[in-house]
Parts: C-alpha cells; sequence; structure tokens
C-alpha cells in the first residue's frame, strides 16, 4: 500500500530558492511599494522634536509595510507553498486605464469647472473625476476583477477630493468604494465602519498628528 494512500493530497513543493512563489513574490511586491512610498515623501519635513510633521506617518507606514514584505519574502524562500498561477493582466490593465483617465480630466478641467460657475474649479472638478472614475470601474468589471478596479477607485477618488471637498467627504467616500472590491459586501456594516474609520482620521490627522488637512469642502 502506498505511504500516502487516504490522507489529503499535499501541494508540491517548489524546488530550488523559491519555495512559495505566491509569497515570495507577493512580499517582492510589498517590498517595491514601500521603497515608492519612502521615495515621494522623502522631500516631506519629518517629526521636529516631539511634534510629528508631514512626512513622520507616511514615512513610518512605509517603513513597516517594508518590513512586512521582507517578512513574507522570507516566508517564499524558507517554507512549501503552493506554485504560482498564471498571470492575469487585466487587473492591472483595469487599474491602468482608471489612472489614464486622469490625463484628460485633468486637461480639460478648466472647461469641466464651466459647468456650474458658482462652484469653486477643483470642487467641480473633484466631482467629476470621482464620477467618471467609479463609473469607468463598474463598466471594466466585465473584463477585470473588480477587487485592483475599485481598490485603484478609492485611491484615485481620496487623491483627487480631499482638498476640495475635505477629508470627511473624501474619506467616507473612498471607504465606501473601497468596499465594493469585494461581492459579499453589506451595505449596512460598510456604512457604519465607514462612518466610524472617517470619524478616527478626522480626529487623528488634524488634531492627532496637526496636520493641516480641512475637514469640510471648500465651497
Amino acid at each position: 500500500m502506498s505511504e500516502g494512500s487516504g490522507g489529503a493530497a499535499q501541494a508540491p513543493r517548489s524546488r530550488g530558492l523559491i519555495r512559495s512563489p505566491r509569497d515570495f513574490w507577493g512580499g517582492i511586491g510589498l517590498i517595491v511599494l514601500a521603497a515608492f512610498a519612502l521615495w515621494a515623501s522623502s522631500d516631506l519635513p519629518g517629526m521636529r522634536g516631539f511634534a510629528f510633521g508631514p512626512g513622520t506617518a507616511p514615512r513610518m507606514f512605509a517603513y513597516c509595510l517594508l518590513a512586512l514584505g521582507v517578512a513574507i519574502t522570507l516566508v517564499g524562500v524558507l517554507t512549501d507553498g503552493e506554485p504560482s498561477e498564471p498571470f492575469a493582466a487585466s487587473g492591472p490593465f483595469g487599474a491602468a486605464i482608471l489612472l489614464l483617465v486622469l490625463i484628460p480630466l485633468t486637461i480639460f478641467s478648466s472647461r469641466i469647472s464651466k459647468i456650474l460657475p458658482g462652484i469653486a474649479a477643483d470642487v467641480v472638478y473633484a466631482a467629476a473625476t470621482a464620477i467618471i472614475v467609479v463609473g469607468l470601474a463598474f463598466a471594466l468589471m466585465r473584463i477585470a476583477p473588480r477587487g485592483p478596479l475599485f481598490i485603484t477607485a478609492a485611491t484615485i477618488v481620496f487623491g483627487v477630493t480631499v482638498r476640495p471637498l475635505g477629508l470627511v467627504f473624501a474619506s467616507f467616500i473612498s471607504l465606501m468604494v473601497s468596499a465594493y472590491a469585494t461581492d459579499e459586501i453589506r451595505w449596512v456594516e460598510s456604512i457604519i465602519w465607514a462612518a466610524v474609520l472617517t470619524l478616527f482620521c478626522s480626529l487623528l490627522f488634524p488634531y492627532g498628528l496637526n496636520l493641516p488637512l480641512q475637514l469640510w469642502p471648500r465651497f
């Protein structure tokens, strides 16, 4: 009788340096993302005495992400795992389309602002960008995974709305958009959780970290 008969099938062990490709390449991706965050925040002033500077929190989170990426990469080298699946380019492709749509919107932002002349141009641009990006994410769901689409859309929405619409609206809207990244979304729980996180961010960044972020829209 064979040695493994009747037992659960075990995942084949990967030979070579990379024993768990999913963990290894996932950790490498986190390391690259952390390195980009450190580079992007390098010109921001850091901590001054006991007060946080604008670059303190981004660099702190980037170092935490870097440490997490290194740990996951080591797991991929030291432990056995399932082999990696074929790479699907539809996710990054859909996310890239969401980013590229910002180019024409930025170019024609002055024309967009003429739709509602009584409202500031950056407010009109932020609202139009958020609506178009989220609508495009829904349209791309047929050809790309919803996870990367709506996480990218939520990041874009927060980036373009945090200044003109304020931290409260930007946080709540982006959190609700990111909640749609899964098909198991529960609206009541998502609204409550988004409200709690919005309150936390509204207290942490302007008051706890003393960052110059306005809370409400600038009309």
